[in-house]
């Protein structure tokens, strides 16, 4: 068999094996839905003492959203849908302390939880909502690493806007 007749025939299998449904396994379309191409993000309310969260959170969700979806991030006057939020809860939990004698927090981790809710703007109609939806963030803050918090919530940040903008996927 001839090479061409090969590549050809391994192509149209792969085609084959594709769905048009990404709800049936291997999609060539997106996994978002497609009847959306404008999205707000309004800054997540913050109901902490945590202040910098909330605009970290919604940075990065516009990055996120921007990075890994067919949506573009506009204006709530220019836009079909709005994602708003609001952070309901920061925690610093202790992962582990110095056996030394000054039993400080070797690892913390700072916990947030999120409330969330993805809208239609034309229709008024809630497309995602989420409520208590946690993610964490890692630091060492005793030496030789000397982690700051604020690195802790950079991740805890990039993490949930990671898993929100998956969590738009579910829509379909």
């Amino acid at each position: 068999m001839n090479r061409i007749a090969l590549i050809l025939m391994i192509a149209s299998a792969i085609l084959v094996s594709c769905s048009d449904d990404p709800r049936q396994g291997w999609s060539t379309k997106s996994a978002y839905p497609t009847q959306y191409t404008t999205i707000a993000v309004n800054t997540f309310e913050n109901e902490t003492h945590y202040r910098q969260i909330g605009f970290l959170l919604t940075k990065a969700l516009v990055a996120t959203i921007e990075s890994r979806t067919p949506y573009k991030v506009t204006n709530e006057m220019n836009a079909e849908t709005l994602l708003t939020g609001r952070i309901v809860n920061v925690e610093l939990t202790s992962l582990s302390q110095n056996r030394g004698s000054s039993n400080l927090d070797e690892e913390v981790v700072v916990g947030v939880t999120i409330d969330f809710n993805w809208t239609n703007l034309e229709t008024d109609r809630t497309i995602v909502e989420r409520l208590k939806f946690e993610g964490g963030g890692l630091f060492v803050p005793t030496t030789p690493s000397s982690e700051v918090i604020e690195l802790g919530e950079f991740e805890v940040v990039q993490q949930l806007a990671t898993d929100v903008v998956d969590e738009l996927q579910s829509a379909w």
